[in-house]
């Protein structure tokens, strides 16, 4: 009876302990401090549900390294004071979820400071770009000329930088293009979720038309202006649509699909359909004249499978099915008390379940893998492409956009790859269905993919993306100049062919 009447008193200062934490969700800052014994319990909801969720957990390390780094986190949290910061958890938090090196894997601070990066927080106001572990000014209406060297911010280093923000970025297996570009495209907000909101920050830069080094103080932007008002990356330019179709000399046509997305902020499904239609139509009446196809996915961060089926069945005259194999360790959500209404509704968590029980089917060995019903054959195009074919690749080149270009890899015999290393892993990868719980105490969420694909049969290592046949960078002198070097490559091979 004593025993019983202990857990009932310790359950009840449970609940009266989240329940005063989640009230105060909306005052959360970085700097907060919360009791270490309730950033212990969110670790171990944490660590629980992947273990229960993460089909990939142990895809690039060993399940004892697993809890022998957790451990150590835990040994970390505990003598961290009796009240660690907020900042504290989430680093350490993020800094375990590195080895499973999956990029679906993440952990995102709470709504409160989500709102402050997205809206009230003052943030370093210069999109930047990366070359060689040196930083260079990437718009052209800035108080910085476009092209303009940062030595420091903030007497760091942009290498100092880069190591420091690197473990709050998640990537795919050993593959750092994604997490250099992920960098770039987020500095200001890593930085605030680093090292906090600031009014100002100190710079030495050396302008390109200078050789001095000359030290200046620029004031932070509000999130809201810095988004509403924010000017183009030179970078950027020319590419303000998602899908850009060219003809560049009469034996090539070019096409760029910056997103295999739907929706969400990129365009709907129905437009990327009728462009692929369009162009390939008119590829096909020209048959006799388009011997090349340049097909740019640089800035192809993923999106919906069935848009990358799509595109491939135009590129190919054989039937195909959409992966080699799937994997996942239950139908059933686990822990659904604890899933973000917000992203999984009851009724979205019922659809899940669902389609993972029609789609998976219990294996020989124990395991749950996709059935031939949930993996159907998809015909060719009947206005297949079967000219030479060069795809331009990089570091965004990331999830459905990565497992594209894998796929194309094995199974295209005249298929060249222009670039850098894609930024998703080749072949194996852990995706599909993203749940998103939110931790009770910090009010962190945590996203876990808990599909495990397998695009194509892998004879070697996934821990690398797909390889370019031709490695080609952008130079900064290109950059300066407003010269695409990874396409003027792709054209040059063109004309040698």
């Amino acid at each position: 009876m004593k025993a019983v009447a202990t857990k009932l008193v310790l359950m009840l200062c449970l609940f009266l302990t989240t329940s005063s934490l989640v009230a105060q969700d909306q005052r959360l800052r970085m700097g907060s401090r919360l009791p270490r014994d309730a950033f212990l319990s969110d670790f171990q909801l944490m660590s629980d549900i992947l273990k229960q969720a993460h089909p990939g957990m142990y895809l690039h390390t060993s399940k004892e390294q697993f809890a022998d780094d957790f451990a150590e986190t835990v040994e970390k949290l505990r003598t961290a004071g009796n009240r660690p910061s907020l900042r504290q958890f989430f680093l350490l938090a993020t800094e375990a979820l590195d080895p499973i090196r999956c990029g679906h894997t993440y952990l995102l601070p709470p709504p409160s400071v989500q709102d402050r990066l997205q809206y009230g927080g003052k943030l370093f106001p210069i999109p930047i770009k990366v070359f060689g572990n040196k930083f260079y000014v990437d718009q052209r209406k800035t108080d910085l000329p476009f092209g303009t060297e940062i030595i420091s911010i903030n007497d760091r280093s942009p290498a100092e930088l880069l190591s420091i923000l690197g473990p709050l970025v998640s990537q795919d297996g050993f593959v750092e293009s994604f997490r250099e570009t992920y960098i770039e495209d987020n500095f200001s907000e890593l930085y605030a979720i680093r090292f906090g909101f600031t009014e100002s920050f100190d710079l030495q830069v050396r302008r390109s038309d200078q050789p001095s080094v000359e030290t200046i103080s620029i004031p932070a932007k509000r999130a809201s202006n810095l988004y509403d008002q924010a000017e183009p990356r030179a970078s950027r330019e020319g590419r303000e649509l998602a899908f850009r179709i060219d003809f560049p000399n009469d034996s090539t046509a070019f096409i760029a699909i910056d997103t295999f997305d739907s929706g969400n902020g990129s365009p709907p499904f129905r437009l990327y359909k009728s462009t692929l239609k369009k162009f390939f139509s008119v590829v096909d009446r020209h048959e006799d004249s388009f011997d090349n196809m340049i097909i740019d996915l640089r800035y192809n961060d993923g999106g919906y499978t069935r848009n990358e089926m799509l595109l491939y069945s135009y590129l190919t005259n054989n039937p195909f099915a959409e992966v080699d194999n799937a994997e996942i360790l239950t139908s059933e959500l686990p822990y659904k008390e604890h899933l973000d209404r917000e992203y999984v509704t009851k009724g979205l968590a019922k659809y899940y379940q669902r389609t993972l029980s029609k789609d998976f089917e219990e294996s020989y060995n124990g395991t749950l893998q996709i059935s031939e019903d949930g993996n159907p054959i998809i015909p060719p195009n009947r206005k297949a492409f079967d000219g030479k074919i060069y795809v331009l690749i990089g570091g965004r080149t990331y999830s459905a956009g990565s497992s594209f270009c894998s796929r194309l890899k094995a199974a295209h015999p005249n298929v060249e790859f222009i670039g850098e290393e894609t930024g998703g892993a080749s072949g194996a990868f852990t995706a599909g269905t993203l749940l998103m719980y939110t931790l009770p105490n910090s009010r962190c969420k945590l996203a876990v993919p808990i599909i495990r694909y397998q695009t194509v049969k892998q004879t070697k290592s996934a821990d690398r993306g797909v390889m370019p046949d031709y490695p080609v960078k952008q130079t900064l002198e290109d950059f300066r100049a407003g010269k695409d070097t990874v396409l003027q490559a792709a054209l040059e091979l063109v004309k040698d062919d």
